[in-house]
Formats: C-alpha cells, structure tokens, sequence
C-alpha cells in the first residue's frame, strides 16, 4: 500500500513537472566554446528555426547583431515571440542602415 501511493505521487509530480515545462515561453541562447564558458558579449538577435545555420560573423560584426538557430520544433508561443522580436529587430535595421542589412544577412529572418 504504500509503495502505491509512493508511485502515484511520483507520477503526479512528473506530470506536472512536464506540464510546467511545456508552459514555459523563454528562449534561451547558450554559448559554448571548445574551452567550456566563458564570458561573452549578448547582441541582439534573429531567432532562426531548423538544423542549416550559416556563418553570420561578418554581419555580427558589421552590424553588431547575432544571429540564433533554434531546433526544428516550433511551438506557438515561441513561434510569436521569435516572430516579435525578429520584428522589432528588422525595423531597428531598416531604420538606422536602410534595406541594405537584408543583402548582408543573407537569409529572411523568420517572421518577415
């Protein structure tokens, strides 16, 4: 009996555990080097989706906005924010550099 319901409260608490995590709306950006952490500058940036991502160092530098490839799996929270900040973020561009940073990007930011 009561490994029974040392059971149930185990699967109670993993599946609210699960439904907390599934609730959750941040996008993180971690970076990690072949030396492990180390402290690095966070920029602005475009919120890609899938597995291809692209060398974007010669906009980061010119621009001084990063670009952040995310996994393939979208969910609708993320799908807003992503296409919210990506917004936000291109009008800033478009309105300090003009049309110009879309050539130097050399991909559409998701959401535009």
């Amino acid at each position: 009996m009561k490994n029974s319901k040392l059971f149930l409260l185990l699967i109670v608490l993993s599946f609210s555990g699960l439904s907390f995590a599934q609730k959750k709306d941040e996008v993180k950006v971690s970076i990690k080097d072949k030396k492990g952490s180390r402290e690095v500058e966070i920029l602005p940036h475009f919120i890609q989706f899938g597995i291809m991502s692209k060398n974007h160092e010669s906009f980061r530098k010119k621009y001084k906005v990063d670009v952040v490839y995310e996994n393939c799996v979208i969910s609708p929270a993320i799908s807003k924010q992503a296409e919210k900040n990506n917004l936000a973020l291109a009008k800033n561009l478009t309105d300090k550099y003009g049309e110009i940073w879309k050539k130097d990007l050399g991909i559409i930011p998701y959401g535009l």
